[in-house]
């Protein structure tokens, strides 16, 4: 895909904004080109794997740029200035909330998690009130991959509806591993990216919007202009929702091979997708009973996502040493250790590691080795 993404600029030049070859779709006759790229993917791709109807999805950067678009749509704050977010939110959701709130006098208002690290789901029905305008959960939390079910999203979606609120789901976690149906959870907003379970690259995140929501960014880029080639010298507003929510030029590299693996997740079907990780894990977690350490991640089937966080001393350490004998895994704050068991694994892997990890822990062999990260990345 970037060799043809080489051709298509090689050949093509400035031409390619409006017409290139459907690489995407090959058999297809639908006119693609550069200008209309997050938007003919985000349909084709995106929208049939959340359910979603044409015209409701568009890929973006990243979350990051689709939370702070959304916290610049000031007037949802002219009469409610309370934020509920949950406490574990990725800082990708966190960060532009807590900026903007402070610009806003905005009130956050945090949800802690249970004695178990779970969110506590009556917190956050708790939470909302009257001058609340917008309510941030994650469908998979990044800290314990615990699932959100959709009957409590929706759930939590109508208590907000009531009093003319939003309901902004992350699925950073859940895009391309978990079932996911967006008019039966009843979200507004819906966020995620390609670079995890969707097996995508970087710069590839997505961003759904409720049909008949009206939505007004004021960080809207000239891409996101009703008439940009006209060059005003005010903005007016596009008058695709979807698209107010672009920047500046839009990276196109990062489109060419942004849903390559979330093609073959749909192939497959995400419901396989998810019994297989089920399975994975629960094989996984039948070995970490008997194991000196320390589940994080929910052991019921429906409650649990496509990762197993293990509490441990010195994960980082484990980590590195897996990494050296061809496990790949990943660790956080120095005692999690991170494990993902998706479709290109399967139960003798699973016995594999667990068997390898039990004599490490037995050995401490991870312990005594020389240990020097080369980067912040695990």
């Amino acid at each position: 895909m970037m060799q043809r993404f080489t051709e298509d600029w090689q050949q093509q030049g400035v031409d390619a904004w409006n017409h290139i070859p459907n690489h995407w779709k090959s058999d297809s006759s639908e006119q693609v080109g550069w200008w209309n790229l997050p938007e003919y993917l985000a349909d084709a791709f995106i929208a049939p794997m959340l359910g979603a109807p044409a015209g409701a999805c568009i890929l973006l950067p990243n979350v990051h740029a689709a939370i702070t678009s959304l916290m610049t749509c000031d007037h949802l704050f002219r009469h409610r200035k309370t934020v509920v977010v949950s406490a574990d939110a990725f800082p990708s959701v966190l960060f532009p909330i807590q900026q903007w709130a402070a610009l806003y006098q905005l009130e956050i208002r945090l949800i802690p998690t249970d004695t178990d690290g779970f969110c506590d789901q009556d917190s956050v029905y708790a939470a909302i009130q009257a001058d609340t305008a917008l309510v941030f959960l994650s469908h998979v939390g990044f800290t314990t991959s615990e699932v959100l079910s959709h009957t409590f999203l929706r759930e939590v979606a109508k208590k907000i509806h009531q009093i003319g609120g939003l309901l902004v789901v992350d699925g950073y976690h859940a895009t391309g591993a978990i079932p996911t149906d967006i008019d039966g959870m009843e979200a507004d907003l819906y966020v995620g990216g390609l670079l995890k379970e969707a097996s995508g690259s970087t710069g590839n995140g997505y961003l759904y919007i409720r049909p008949g929501l009206d939505l007004k960014p004021r960080n809207a880029g000239w891409f996101a202009d009703a008439a940009p080639f006209s060059f005003n010298t005010s903005p007016a507003w596009h008058p695709t929702v979807r698209r107010r929510f672009m920047g500046g030029t839009t990276a196109i590299a990062p489109l060419y091979h942004a849903i390559e693996g979330l093609k073959i997740l749909l192939e497959v079907g995400i419901d396989l997708v998810r019994a297989h990780t089920l399975a994975l894990t629960a094989h996984a977690i039948d070995h970490i009973k008997a194991l000196p350490i320390t589940l994080r991640s929910p052991v019921e089937p429906e409650k649990r996502g496509p990762m197993l966080i293990l509490e441990m001393p010195h994960a980082d350490h484990m980590c590195h040493y897996l990494k050296k004998h061809h496990i790949f895994t990943d660790s956080r704050k120095g005692n999690l250790l991170r494990l993902a068991p998706f479709v290109w694994n399967n139960q003798t892997e699973i016995d594999q590691t667990f068997e390898f990890i039990g004599d490490t822990l037995k050995s401490k062999s991870y312990l005594h080795t020389s240990f020097q990260l080369e980067g912040p990345v695990t």
